[in-house]
């Protein structure tokens, strides 16, 4: 029996490393818009929070804002920056052993639903998921928190047990996604986290083996 009867799964940092074409993608951005280019160390911040808030936290005003979502994700999106990613060692394996356990499995990400099926249809991951549960394509639904809203939404929709929720993420983000919620969480070490937080979960894993036995599959 496993241990926990639905799991909500972050997608970056979580089941792909997204990083080689979100830094890509960012590059292009500022450079096509003249603005000073980061480093990949300046940019691991980017990983886990919605755009609106990593492009605002760099003290850009509203309209700067918008430009700079309308060119990073016409890179992203158009011109490969989504599908220069690679899945982690053994999550795909942890997700189909999970599915086969009966586990219902649901998405509960910050990128946007066009992103993530674009990335999920190419890397083939969307199947072993009942529920899709991502940011907005318009931004108003793009928070951790208001992810997990959706997908808890989503899952009661097709009568998926709640009664033990846990989140599968990498970075500070997910444990407060998971908190306003009142779940668990478990950070996995290989995405883009730090000790610091770490700490803030209520487990945590170094490997996909250490996942699987987490979930009893």
């Amino acid at each position: 029996m496993t241990n926990y009867p639905t799991v909500l799964w972050d997608l970056d940092g979580t089941i792909v490393n997204s990083s080689p074409g979100v830094f890509d993608s960012f590059r292009k951005t500022f450079e096509t818009l003249g603005l000073p280019v980061l480093t990949d160390e300046q940019m691991l911040p980017f990983m886990g929070p919605p755009l609106t808030i990593t492009f605002k936290s760099l003290g850009f005003d509203d309209d700067l804002v918008q430009e700079c979502l309308r060119t990073y994700r016409d890179f992203y999106l158009n011109h490969g920056g989504a599908l220069n990613a690679h899945i982690y060692d053994g999550v795909l394996e942890t997700l189909n052993k999970s599915q086969q356990a009966g586990i219902i499995n649901s998405l509960a990400t910050s990128k946007a639903e066009v992103g993530t099926k674009l990335v999920g249809d190419h890397f083939d991951f969307l199947k072993y998921f009942d529920v899709l549960g991502t940011a907005s394509n318009d931004e108003k639904r793009n928070t951790k928190g208001k992810v997990i809203t959706f997908a808890i939404e989503e899952l009661k929709k097709i009568n998926a047990n709640l009664d033990n929720l846990i989140l599968i993420g990498d970075r500070i983000h997910d444990v407060e996604g998971a908190r306003e919620h009142g779940i668990k969480v478990c950070l996995v070490k290989w995405g883009f986290g730090n000790e610091a937080e770490w700490g803030k979960a209520d487990y945590l894993v170094e490997s996909a083996e250490e996942l699987q036995d987490l979930l009893g599959i």
